[in-house]
């Protein structure tokens, strides 16, 4: 914790038995909380990615940047858009 991310630029990264993909911070910040849940139980990433697999908690230093996340609806269009 106490780490310094910037948006778009990588904060960790995702292994499966396939690959290891980055995640990108969505928002620039300091990271003040990791969720410890993760490290024993990566499946919930994909069983409940809007509740208990939140990934860290990030302190904002540009709260403006939230104005061009994308709503929930925009994103299921987009991942739509990608199949």
């Amino acid at each position: 914790m106490g780490v310094r991310v910037e948006l778009g630029k990588s904060l960790g990264s995702v292994e499966s038995v396939k690959a290891v993909s980055d995640i990108y911070s969505p928002l620039s910040g300091e990271v003040t909380e990791i969720n410890q849940l993760l490290a024993d139980a990566p499946e919930k990433l994909n069983q409940d990615p809007h509740g208990e697999a939140w990934l860290v908690k990030i302190h904002l230093s540009a709260p403006a940047e939230v104005q061009n996340l994308m709503s929930a609806a925009e994103y299921q269009t987009y991942i739509g858009a990608e199949k």
